[in-house]
């Protein structure tokens, strides 16, 4: 959710810092540049863990060349329901055996690669219900059929 809060990480922020909500176009473009920049290779484009470094990381693993702890994916129910709070320290500090870019990224736009990543996980969950534009739902109804 893109809001004006100014909730620390340790409460788990919920919603963006700033005036995100006005500049909500900008901020995903922003992000999605910066996701394909440092969270891609490892991630995937789509955010499910398949991006080239894991690829070929699992090709060293299968031929006993090397230990590998493979990125998670965005999509299952766990990781979608973490607070955007969570997912901005993960990229900060680090987890696992994925490194910090506290040093590298600024927070700003972390705090960008934090709402792409929640766009990434809502529109490979979508429903017909996310379709804003009624014209556009019935098309996709008619669609279905």
């Amino acid at each position: 959710r893109f809001g004006h809060s100014t909730q620390g990480l340790s409460q788990g922020a919920a919603v963006l810092p700033g005036p995100a909500l006005e500049r909500a176009e900008e901020l995903l473009e922003r992000g999605q540049s910066r996701y394909t920049i440092y969270c891609a290779v490892c991630h995937g484009a789509s955010g499910y863990g398949n991006g080239p470094v894991s690829v070929r990381a699992d090709e060293l693993v299968e031929g006993g060349k090397a230990q590998w702890v493979p990125p998670t994916s965005y999509h299952d129910e766990e990781r979608r329901a973490r607070p955007l709070g969570h997912i901005f320290n993960t990229i900060t500090n680090g987890i696992r055996t994925m490194p910090a870019y506290g040093d590298q990224i600024p927070p700003a736009d972390r705090w960008a690669i934090v709402a792409y990543v929640k766009a990434l996980m809502r529109s490979q969950n979508a429903t017909l219900a996310d379709v804003a534009d009624a014209e556009v739902r019935d098309e996709l109804l008619k669609k279905k059929k």
